[in-house]
């Protein structure tokens, strides 16, 4: 088994390499796109794969923010309290997202699911105000779809916005629970 001095260097250099190069996906979809410049949906895709990249980031810096309170705390047991984490590299992928969703509008202003999308980038970035915005007009297209309003949700949490949380909470799993049935 790795020690963790290592581990902590080795998610180090992959989380440099993520943040110069993307994920695989953003990589094959750029060159995808130099070919089909006016394809929205390979647009829409390049920005999914910039959200991933993002969040796996993030997942990354948490990990190897645990590993170095492990490492400075050799007694320490159970899961670490109150981890933070600075990830300005993550906000510029999502920053990226946000550019692309932002492209995909332009080229098909209706394209279904980019508005819950960029209310995931923005959300992110804490800008809860224009992901709330996002999401509700994600649900103005589709009022029934449970995504935007489980994710209206968390910003309205995020926002201290408990009861409007759990309106949208509440909507969220009765139309999960009906898309099941269907």
């Amino acid at each position: 088994m790795l020690d963790r001095p290592t581990m902590i260097k080795m998610l180090d250099e992959r989380m440099e390499q993520l943040y110069q190069n993307g994920n695989a996906d953003v990589q094959k979809l750029k060159k995808e796109i130099e070919r089909m410049p006016d394809d929205a949906e390979l647009w829409f895709e390049l920005g999914l794969a910039h959200n991933q990249a993002g969040l796996q980031y993030i997942d990354m810096a948490f990990e190897k923010a645990a590993l170095e309170y492990y490492e400075a705390n050799p007694e320490a047991e159970g899961e670490p309290e109150h981890l933070t984490v600075e990830v300005p590299k993550a906000m510029e992928m999502f920053t990226s997202a946000l550019q692309v969703f932002d492209k995909v509008l332009e080229l098909m202003p209706d394209f279904y699911g980019v508005q819950c999308q960029r209310g995931i980038a923005l959300g992110n970035m804490h800008r809860y105000e224009e992901a709330e915005q996002c999401y509700l007009k994600a649900l103005e297209e589709d009022e029934e779809d449970f995504t935007a309003a489980s994710y209206l949700s968390m910003v309205y949490r995020d926002m201290g916005k408990d009861d409007l949380a759990d309106k949208y909470q509440r909507l969220s799993e009765e139309l999960n629970d009906s898309a099941d049935r269907n």
